[in-house]
């Protein structure tokens, strides 16, 4: 039998490492053996010695030999009854090869003759082709033989023209053994010889000339292409089979009437099937669908990879509309093969065995599938999923597809695990915190498609209600992953009865739950201005929240005086968070009347507080523009500052508000300023900048 096709995955096909001929050689020998050079006598008698060990060692040795001299110790080696030796003859023959014989210039053709051109020494693989050719006409050594077609594909092109002779020329076995040869060449001369050999009534050798057209599918695709096409109606099953595995590497489309003639054979259904997957007409989803209601293991599996590709193209439509026109039972068994458990009143699960098939990417592609079709059950699949790791994302984009459809399996679940007792929550809150994202995307998709932007509360809809009260029940969750998704969750679907809860979550003792809090309350104070601007007035009453005053001022954009007065004033008296957040809405708030408030803050001794009053200067400055001269000017010189302070961070952050450092006008300005000690005008604390001179450093990127 010639080579063996390769197991290639799913889609069959030849590889792109097939396309490069020579081995890898094994470490077992090190380089420092193969490089010694040994006299001819001396490898002769270790090829004669009873120890394997020692004959192999020999064998790597003959690679630095001269090709003529050592001919016939190479033809010994490759003949040894042991294969470790003749493998690594074999290799020693890729080193002469390759030392012997340059890359040709393309479109060049090595000479025909293995002798070479008159007064020309010959080169090692055509020396070796004669050789090997001879061999083959009157060796029956199994093991020689097998060597032999190694050797001679590493020969390349310059094998071509003597192998195609010697095809010709020599009968039985070693036709097929020559046709093996010549698909080992990679040569695309070799392809005009393997097509006339499909031609012969020995089944054996034509069998091996499809395998090796196959094989040179990325050496010559458009010819290879042509010719697989023209085997797909063979008389020969593997002939066909063969044809079709190496156009599915090529992933080169079959039309479907020759596909539908070619599915209802059993042995070549898998690969019909995954040519489907490649097929470019509307028929080729319907007949998929139609074959999951009764196909099984290996084949189910197939099927599903298959319409998972579809789903993925320009068929995608087509698709669609055969899962949803399909009968109940193919949804049921989608949803049964992903949730990989037996369904109720299925006769037979089917399962994932068999053809390499992935059993997690097999349930993956299944619940999307099942998705698609709106199948039964296929959104409780979809939650189940969640708590799979491997599964979480198809898990997600099966609950989008699915959308308000989703909702009651989604909110279900909630309502069994949202739980105050900390030990419920052990190896659930993962899944929990995705299935409220996941739920939220959902209500809020439907919210835009049904409701005005901006809308007081809510439209009523009994199925959100309950949603938003699972939602605000999980911002006191526990779990800092289930409470932080609630309340960003509270930022896109809750109303503006839901702002106490989130101002009293801005003091959580989890910085994580509080900081997504200050999110949800800038979130919920953009969707309801009004009730937002009533609320701040209120919260700047009482220290205690006068950092989510300064939050929702912030997020409205626009501040009166009295609002400006407090952030000012919360700027430099309040305690950390407080004063971050006051410095970033009054320069949202204010524009350029912050810029004294920010000076103060570049010195503020908590770094949270610089990098917000450098990132709030950087977006100031980014948005005045040059009629603003004076202010333009002072947001330029304490940029100068930060640029000089040597602090990358605080550079990094205002480069991040929009800064543009990289172009050195007009930074330069400030540089003799620079070179002598510099205070920020009305801070409490001077900025040093001794023993800086000269301007900032050009075109520096931090």
């Amino acid at each position: 039998m010639s080579r063996a096709f390769d197991d290639l995955g799913p889609y069959g096909g030849p590889r792109v490492s097939d396309a490069g001929p020579w081995p890898t050689e094994p470490e077992s020998i090190s380089p420092s053996v193969r490089s010694t050079p040994m006299p001819i006598a001396a490898l002769a008698t270790a090829l004669a010695a009873d120890d394997a060990e020692e004959r192999r060692q020999a064998a790597a040795r003959l690679g630095r030999a001269d090709v003529a001299e050592a001919l016939p110790l190479l033809m010994r080696a490759l003949g040894d009854p042991d294969w470790r030796v003749r493998k690594e003859a074999t290799y020693a023959c890729h080193r002469l090869i390759q030392a012997s014989s340059p890359p040709a210039a393309e479109g060049e053709r090595p000479a025909a003759s293995p002798g070479g051109a008159e007064g020309e020494r010959p080169s090692a693989a055509q020396v070796l082709v004669g050789a090997l050719l001879d061999a083959l006409r009157t060796s029956d050594d199994v093991g020689l033989r097998n060597a032999a077609i190694e050797v001679l594909g590493y020969c390349g092109r310059d094998a071509t023209p003597a192998l195609v002779g010697a095809l010709a020329e020599l009968k039985g076995d070693e036709r097929k053994l020559v046709v093996d040869a010549l698909g080992r060449t990679r040569d695309p001369a070799a392809l005009d010889a393997l097509y006339a050999a499909l031609a012969e009534k020995d089944d054996n050798l034509r069998q091996s000339a499809i395998e090796a057209i196959a094989g040179m599918g990325l050496i010559a695709r458009e010819r290879v292409t042509d010719i697989l096409y023209e085997r797909l109606g063979d008389r020969d099953r593997f002939v066909r089979l063969t044809a079709l595995n190496g156009l599915n590497g090529l992933e080169a489309p079959v039309p479907w009437r020759v596909l539908s003639q070619l599915i209802d054979d059993p042995i070549l259904r898998p690969a019909a099937l995954v040519a489907a997957a490649l097929a470019e007409s509307p028929e080729a989803p319907r007949a998929l669908v139609t074959a999951l209601a009764t196909a099984r293991g290996g084949a189910f599996a197939q099927l599903v990879r298959a319409l998972a590709r579809l789903v993925e193209g320009p068929l995608a439509s087509h698709a669609v509309d055969a899962l949803r026109a399909a009968p109940q039972e193919v949804g049921a068994r989608l949803v049964q093969a992903a949730a990989a458990s037996p369904g109720a009143g299925a006769a037979e699960p089917p399962s994932w065995r068999g053809l390499g098939a992935d059993p997690v990417s097999g349930r993956a592609q299944a619940l999307v599938l099942a998705a698609m079709a709106r199948a039964p059950g296929a959104a409780d699949a979809a939650v189940q999923a969640m708590i799979e790791p491997a599964l979480v994302e198809t898990a997600q984009r099966a609950l989008g597809l699915l959308g308000g459809e989703a909702l009651p399996a989604v909110l279900a679940y909630l309502e069994r695990h949202i739980d105050p007792d900390p030990d419920l929550w052990e190896g659930l809150d993962d899944a929990t915190a995705a299935l409220i994202d996941g739920a939220v995307a959902i209500a809020e998709q439907r919210g835009r498609e049904g409701a005005p932007a901006h809308a007081e509360q809510p439209a009523a809809d009994p199925t959100l209600d309950e949603l938003l009260g699972a939602v605000r029940r999980s911002v006191k969750s526990p779990s800092t992953l289930v409470a932080t998704s609630a309340l960003y969750g509270l930022a896109k679907i809750g109303a503006a009865d839901d702002f106490p809860l989130v101002v009293s979550q801005t003091r959580a003792i989890s910085l994580p739950v509080a900081r997504a809090a200050e999110s949800a309350l800038a979130g919920l104070s953009e969707r309801y201005p009004e009730p937002a601007r009533a609320l701040a007035r209120r919260l700047m009453q009482a220290g205690e929240t006068h950092l989510a005053a300064a939050i929702v001022i912030e997020a409205l954009g626009t501040a009166d005086q009295e609002e400006i007065a407090f952030l000012t004033s919360v700027a430099s008296v309040g305690d950390v968070r407080a004063r971050r957040a006051a410095v970033t809405a009054v320069a949202a708030a204010a524009g350029v009347s912050a810029l004294e408030v920010l000076s103060l803050s570049l010195a503020d001794e908590e770094r949270e507080v610089r990098l917000a009053a450098a990132r709030a200067l950087g977006r100031l400055y980014a948005s005045l523009s040059d009629r603003a001269g004076d202010e333009r000017a002072r947001a330029r010189e304490l940029l100068s500052l930060v640029r000089a302070s040597g602090e990358p961070e605080l550079v990094a952050a205002a480069a991040q508000g929009g800064a543009p450092f990289r172009s050195d006008p007009p930074w330069g300005e400030a540089g003799d300023r620079l070179s002598a000690p510099v205070s920020i005008d009305g801070g409490e604390g001077p900025m040093s900048t001794s023993g800086m001179s000269g301007g900032p450093p050009s075109g520096k990127v931090l």
